[in-house]
């Protein structure tokens, strides 16, 4: 009996995590189905923006931020699946993000944060070279906009930096994770001692 019973709560935790799978993927969402709001209560909204402040390395005023549920939740109550695109608008700039909530029993649930878009060829470059958006810029987008290095180092754990010298005695660094994601910039006065 024992046994029977394990095998069913295994049985159970796996028709749980499946609950995403149930989703239709993001190409196939016709874009008339989105609708203003968020199904997310106030706590699991408030962890989310907190994610999402991670994610972009700044604040989020309530004001930038736009909230769209875009596919209805799938699943049974407390294995729940639905997705949610949140559009971050300041006077800089404005980021999509594509955030898929996953129920994790009644009251719970998790969520993911995936940026929209940032593997654009055609993403434009920012006028400051210091202002690229952080977690999201790629480092293809950066060699894009910023040329070659003048140098380029990679360190064992996967992150890599490229290194730009500029007219103004200034070197800038850019620190990427190992998925090519950028993690810092950092710049520097270059002096002559």
């Amino acid at each position: 009996m024992k046994h029977m019973v394990a095998v069913l709560l295994f049985i159970a935790l796996l028709a749980g995590c499946k609950t995403t799978e149930n989703l239709a993927p993001v190409s196939q969402i016709a874009p008339s189905v989105a609708k203003e709001g968020s199904l997310a209560n106030e706590t699991l909204a408030a962890d989310t923006k907190a994610g999402l402040e991670e994610v972009i390395n700044s604040a989020i005023d309530s004001s930038e931020l736009l909230k769209f549920v875009i596919q209805q939740p799938v699943g049974e109550v407390g294995s729940r699946a639905w997705r949610e695109m949140w559009i971050v608008k300041s006077s800089k700039s404005t980021s999509q993000f594509l955030i898929t909530f996953t129920e994790s029993g009644l009251g719970a649930a998790n969520f993911e944060i995936k940026p929209m878009g940032s593997d654009s060829k055609d993403a434009p470059c920012p006028a400051n070279k210091a202002q690229f958006p952080i977690g999201i810029t790629t480092s293809e987008q950066v060699l894009r906009c910023m040329g070659k290095p003048q140098h380029e180092n990679y360190n064992p754990d996967g992150r890599f930096v490229y290194l730009y010298e500029s007219k103004q005695n200034l070197i800038l660094t850019y620190l990427f994770s190992p998925d090519k994601k950028l993690l810092k910039i950092v710049g520097y006065e270059k002096t002559d001692r």
